[in-house]
């Protein structure tokens, strides 16, 4: 499929200018289903939000008692974790060099920050996973290629390729990385799933 040059307009001083709007167009365009999901049955140690936007998993992920650190590529958006969690390490980097050591997290996690918007989600799951301690976990909820296309889902998808959005094939990046990934199906078709992957 030929890709749309509006993805382009995904960019960090695209959404600082979103930031303060962020949230309220969430409601209608982000799953927030997502974050539960994530969030599921971790009750203690530290987590880092990649592209933790305006810090809503986060702000849930503090209320459970974990220790929260947020990445994002837009100041903007860290501006507004930082208002909501000003005890959360929030750090201005990119998923694709994240300026942490190896091993540094019990969970790495991730919601709707790779579907689309023109990144390399295999070098950002990488990083992911290479930030994330023996033991740990690298947790999304994104949108990801079905498990099989449908006249339904295809026209979802075109509609989503108009604003720059495509579903990735998240679990065959796993597996290219050597891991097999723990998949729910989360709604939208299908097109919206959660995917787990314990760290060797």
């Amino acid at each position: 499929m030929k890709r749309f040059t509006l993805a382009r307009i995904w960019t960090p001083r695209t959404y600082s200018w979103l930031a303060k709007y962020y949230d309220r167009l969430a409601v209608l365009f982000s799953p927030t289903a997502g974050h539960q999901e994530v969030l599921s049955e971790l009750e203690t140690g530290c987590i880092l939000d990649a592209g933790c936007g305006t810090g809503s998993l986060l702000e849930l992920a503090s209320q459970r008692g974990l220790e929260c650190y947020g990445l994002d590529s837009s100041p903007g958006m860290l501006a507004e974790t930082r208002r909501k969690l000003p005890e959360a390490r929030l750090v201005l980097g990119s998923f694709y060099e994240i300026p942490f050591a190896s091993g540094s997290f019990d969970y790495v996690v991730e919601t709707n920050a790779l579907g689309g918007v023109h990144l390399d989600a295999r070098l950002a799951l990488s990083e992911m996973l290479r930030v994330c301690r023996s033991g740990g976990e690298v947790r999304l909820a994104d949108y990801a290629a079905p498990p099989e296309m449908t006249w339904s889902r295809r026209v979802l998808i075109s509609l989503g390729a108009i604003i720059g959005d495509y579903p990735v094939d998240f679990g065959a990046i796993f597996r290219n990385l050597g891991y097999e990934a723990r998949v729910r199906h989360l709604g939208g078709y299908d097109l919206y799933q959660s995917f787990t992957v314990r760290k060797e």
